[in-house]
């Protein structure tokens, strides 16, 4: 197979995450950097394979080895893609993934009489491992994209996501970002939706397949759920039909689970109890509200009793104004039918390949709870950033829509309004808005409220101010008694110097799968973010840890969590029991050393050797930072001073945070509206 990707010095440093100069560094001062192969004197042009396996050999740069294999095995497909067509290429190494799944080992150098075997009747990948134009290339092409991933499921994520470089853009010219996906897959509250189902059975549907993403985002749960789950989809393109066959299987779901066609959703797919789909993407000129609309309904009279629908369709349909007559109609029939609870306008962007493409989502449910009958949950998010916290606040708003109703003592959304439909100007297509900016209706709360939050956190305020003080009566005013040294500077003392000194030892940092990380757990997770930040809000759970991370160990309490990239940041993990994610590394202070963890992470925050000079061949080393080698008594002075500088700062940190939480209540009630002051009160 010729290899025939190259890269620009450009290109290299995008990559390699470092400036263009530090290509040019590199060139000058490293003999085995590959030579140009093309290009001219003022633009030369590199072996893609060559650089990449020259920086995984080095380690030179600021990407991690994980993203530079893949990128390494995307290189080489893209070169493969070049030779054979990037849609046949997809088609065969998608098969010969799914086929290295069932077989659950390494393909033979013919996987033929494999495929033969294990898909007998041709439903999955036996005719796409037959046109492979060398298939003998095969075993070590899927081995390559298995080893820049996790396993063939994850590789294949990697392979379909890539089909843009491949020269296939159409495949992954409607998938939806991760975010609109989290909160699809939460609004649908799959725990809720099994244990109402009696045997815990539960039928998905999707009616506009594509590659299967919405599909397989339900797929992550434990097996135990998995098990009870029964996926049905159509896809227009049979080619599609079998990706999505083989994306399911390569999800750990059993064939008779699933089924997969070309004819469209029918009637005797028997009740789905739950239908999630984007309406097909037509150009602007040709886009039909009247249409889409019809699509809606169409998907809403699959609907049983008590089952729910989650689309995703063009905005200019679902939530602009209207100004097609039968549009209209349509539009006024299916919103007062009472099955549409909840209407969302999505941020832009949400469809990565087409950033001008606005969409919304609306979530239909037939017999909803009668609490909901004659209102509406109206969302904008179009205004706001489309964050996780977004997400999460949004699908609570729509979960707990759809569980209580109206209640006039209940749940006030932060994300949207309830609103009458009888308030909505529905017969003259006017566009579903809630009442105010979108901004404000994100953090609103009910006017009669806001006073009472308030007040509640003026008095956690008034505690606090006490509590401070009440600690300095009883420690008195900050006094260090601070006073000029005499004698010589504390020699400088490498990091490298205490781990061989065995006065600090080293942990490890471990790379995690993305999909074992959430906003709940019991083990924080302690990456280059929250070591900058020096707050964590992503949390392992106990059972994936033991499972898919066995070799792991915790922090202890007292344990530093380092990190040099992006930039040089270290924080002291007082409760422990977390995990250290590379590349951020740990330090364990050897018991009984003098040196304290307190005084060990101050003394590397003012550390030499921690930063990176523009052009600079090679980031700094966690061993090189250079800390002064301070005498036991020194040691103590300045621990005794941080432990109480430490414990005023978290008092005044707790009133800061109070502060800000009254100045965001009072600025938003002013914004829309509901909230004044009365003369003569005291700030």
């Amino acid at each position: 197979m010729e290899q025939t990707a190259v890269m620009s010095q450009r290109e290299i440093a995008q990559l390699a995450r470092v400036s263009k100069p530090a290509i040019m560094n590199w060139r000058r001062r490293h003999p085995g950097f590959p030579a140009p192969v093309s290009g001219s004197d003022e633009q030369p042009l590199f072996p893609a394979d060559a650089v990449l396996a020259w920086l995984l050999h080095t380690g030179l740069g600021n990407a991690d080895p994980e993203t530079l294999r893949a990128e390494q095995t995307l290189h080489t497909l893209t070169a493969y893609a070049r030779q054979h067509g990037g849609r046949r290429m997809v088609a065969v190494l998608s098969a010969a993934l799914c086929l290295r799944h069932l077989a659950g080992r390494e393909l033979p150098a013919d996987p033929l009489p494999l495929a033969r075997r294990l898909d007998p009747d041709d439903e999955f990948l036996l005719r796409e491992l037959a046109d492979a134009a060398e298939p003998a290339e095969l075993p070590q092409l899927v081995e390559q994209l298995i080893e820049g991933a996790y396993d063939a499921g994850h590789a294949c994520r990697l392979l379909l996501g890539s089909a843009n470089r491949f020269g296939w853009p159409e495949l992954v010219a409607d998938a939806l970002t991760p975010q609109l996906v989290s909160l699809i897959r939460q609004v649908a509250d799959m725990p809720g939706r099994s244990r109402s189902s009696g045997n815990g059975a539960v039928t998905i549907a999707d009616g506009n397949a594509g590659t299967g993403d919405l599909l397989t985002a339900f797929l992550s749960d434990d097996d135990e759920d998995r098990d009870h789950l029964r996926l049905v989809a159509s896809v227009a393109d049979e080619e599609l039909v079998r990706l999505v066959r083989r994306q399911l299987l390569l999800a750990r779901l059993d064939e008779f689970q699933f089924d997969v066609t070309a004819d469209g959703l029918r009637e005797e797919f028997a009740d789905p109890d739950l239908i999630v789909t984007r309406l097909p993407y037509r150009p602007a000129e040709t886009r039909d509200a009247l249409a889409d609309l019809d699509s809606v309904e169409a998907i809403a009279d699959l609907l049983g009793a008590g089952r729910t629908a989650i689309v995703v369709g063009p905005a200019s349909s679902l939530v602009d104004e209207l100004r097609d007559g039968a549009a209209v109609m349509r539009r006024t029939a299916l919103l007062s039918s009472g099955m549409v609870e909840a209407v969302v306008r999505l941020p832009g962007g949400v469809y990565p390949a087409r950033p001008g493409y606005p969409a919304a989502m609306w979530v239909l449910t037939r017999d909803p709870v009668p609490a909901v009958k004659g209102r509406l949950l109206l969302a904008d998010l179009s205004g706001v950033t489309f964050d996780q916290r977004t997400v999460d606040a949004a699908a609570e708003d729509i979960t707990l829509w759809r569980t209580e109703g109206y209640r006039s003592d209940g749940h006030d959304p932060w994300t949207g309004r309830i609103v009458p439909l009888a308030s909505l100007d529905l017969r003259r297509g006017a566009a579903l808005r809630p009442p105010g900016p979108a901004s404000v209706t994100l953090r609103a709360r009910l006017a009669a409220d806001r006073p009472a939050l308030i007040g509640e956190v003026e008095r956690r305020l008034s505690d606090e101010e006490q509590a401070f003080i009440q600690y300095a009566e009883e420690h008195g005013p900050l006094v260090t008694g601070a006073a000029r040294r005499d004698g010589s500077r504390p020699k400088e003392l490498p990091l490298d110097t205490l781990r061989r000194a065995r006065r600090v030892r080293q942990l490890a940092g471990h790379r995690l799968s993305p999909e074992h990380i959430g906003r709940r757990g019991h083990h924080r997770v302690l990456g280059p973010a929250e070591v900058l930040a020096g707050v964590s809000t992503r949390w392992l759970d106990r059972l994936t840890l033991a499972a898919e991370y066995p070799q792991v160990a915790l922090t202890e309490p007292g344990d530093l969590v380092v990190t040099t990239k992006p930039r040089f940041g270290v924080m002291v993990d007082d409760d422990g029991f977390s995990v250290i994610e590379h590349p951020a590394a740990g330090l364990r202070v050897a018991a009984g050393d003098p040196l304290t963890p307190r005084v060990l992470a101050a003394l590397l925050g003012t550390a030499r050797n921690t930063t990176r000079s523009p052009g600079a061949v090679r980031g700094p080393r966690l061993g090189d930072a250079t800390i002064p080698d301070l005498a036991t008594d020194e040691i103590a002075r300045l621990d005794d001073v941080l432990r109480r500088l430490a414990e005023r700062e978290r008092l005044l940190r707790q009133q800061a945070s109070l502060l800000a939480e009254v100045r965001e209540l009072a600025v938003t009630g002013f914004a829309d509206g509901t909230l004044t002051t009365l003369y003569g009160t005291n700030f």
